[in-house]
């Protein structure tokens, strides 16, 4: 159907907006002051014969914020506007009797996210090329995120919808009909016919690609094999309000960002796992893109603690997690415990990102195996072969010294322009 180029950049009114585009936590979207979602429409909005499906592949993933953009990411997700350790909701972190903790300020209308502000600036010091890793691997299909929407009525206003996040092991613009799984991989897509090892081609981002995803997010049916139609991740009983789509996350909610394909020894993979958070981005008028997208939540200091070494921070444990970055923890890590006088345990997560429509293939036979950079426990010289590091005056000569590195560089030139690397900021600040 036919519909008008609708973003979800209004609260309270019914009627539709035509706009070009929002803040993340546009002043319309306010309700008493703060940032925040859109509301849920009327229940009458949705009906249990709704049948429409969207499909999203994620990109343009941005993590490297700095404090003052960071300040405009994400959502006030603990119902106070911080400006001081007075009105904090959680009190600063104690170790051995003595306050470790700091006061985090939120940001604009009492945006929380501490750790854009705090610790994502050190990213790029740290991973030179994590972003533009993860951007490569993503506009290769590998691990790209994808998000499936069912049971949608075609309309600016749907009071539930089902939703759910879960991670694409390889997609190709090419028709599955002609492409699988050979021989010699079960995580690389080839074309079937002949000898199985011409590879298939990479996704082109242009909405009309195909993603396989992983069978680790899905239950065995009657036969053994997993099953397209049995997801063990969280449905999320979503919506969609002004054309903006609304996933409130449950707990534990999640995606796993790869950054490599496993071919150089500092490639590695991060699983970022929320509670109490939301997930939102504006669908386009043709419904092939995700616009102003945003993934927010609670962080835990455990949680960062057990991905920080999956992505080649070998020596920043645990351990260090707690003792060094823990005096940034902002927010409880139970949305029911604001405001009870509890200790501060997790950090307060904004990221932004957009999406590309595209269409499921089925599963893969198999999971893209685990990357473990830190696995013989020792530190990983950072990686520097990236756009990134290209466009601060080092030579791709210097950066790509290995073979490996060489064919790695030859991949950024093979993105299709719709893949940007660097990863731009995003388009509201």
């Amino acid at each position: 159907m036919r519909l008008l180029h609708w973003i979800g950049c209004t609260v309270g009114a019914l009627v539709w907006i035509v706009v070009s585009g929002c803040d993340v936590y546009d002043s319309r979207l306010i309700e008493d002051s703060v940032a925040g979602p859109p509301p849920r429409p009327p229940a009458a909005t949705s009906s249990p014969d709704d049948a429409e499906t969207l499909v999203f592949a994620l990109k343009d993933v941005y993590i490297e914020q700095s404090a003052e953009n960071a300040a405009r990411i994400g959502i006030d997700l603990d119902s106070v506007v911080t400006t001081g350790q007075d009105d904090a909701s959680c009190q600063p972190r104690n170790v051995d009797g003595e306050v470790v903790g700091k006061a985090v300020v939120d940001g604009n209308k009492g945006i929380d996210n501490s750790l854009g502000t705090n610790l994502l600036p050190t990213v790029g010091a740290v991973l030179p090329c994590l972003q533009d890793n993860l951007a490569l691997t993503q506009g290769r299909g590998i691990g790209t995120i994808v998000l499936w929407v069912r049971g949608w009525n075609g309309q600016p206003d749907d009071a539930s919808v089902s939703a759910m996040l879960t991670t694409a092991v390889d997609g190709t613009t090419e028709d599955p009909s002609e492409v699988g799984y050979g021989r010699n991989s079960d995580v690389d897509l080839v074309y079937t016919r002949g000898a199985q090892t011409e590879n298939a081609p990479d996704p082109g981002w242009d909405a009309e690609d195909w993603w396989y995803l992983d069978p680790e997010d899905f239950d065995e049916d009657e036969t053994g094999e997993p099953s397209i139609e049995l997801p063990n991740v969280a449905q999320t009983d979503a919506y969609v309000a002004f054309g903006r789509l609304v996933l409130p996350l449950p707990p534990d909610s999640g995606f796993k960002l790869i950054a490599g394909d496993g071919s150089l020894p500092s490639d590695g993979s991060m699983n970022v796992v929320v509670n109490g958070g939301f997930m939102m981005g504006d669908l386009t008028e043709d419904l092939k893109g995700l616009e102003h997208g945003l993934f927010t939540g609670r962080f835990t200091i455990e949680k960062l603690g057990e991905a920080t070494p999956n992505i080649g921070v070998c020596a920043i444990n645990a351990t260090v997690i707690e003792s060094l970055f823990g005096q940034y923890a902002d927010i409880q890590s139970s949305p029911e415990m604001d405001g009870t006088g509890a200790e501060c345990d997790a950090f307060s997560l904004g990221v932004t990102f957009s999406g590309v429509a595209g269409r499921i293939a089925g599963l893969a036979p198999a999971s893209r195996p685990t990357l473990e950079p830190c696995a013989d426990g020792f530190d990983v010289p950072p990686d520097r072969c990236c756009p990134s590091q290209w466009l601060e005056g080092r030579t791709r000569e210097d950066t790509c010294d290995t073979p490996e590195k060489t064919l790695k560089a030859d991949a950024f030139d093979r993105l299709p322009n719709a893949v940007q690397v660097p990863v731009p900021a995003p388009d509201f600040l």
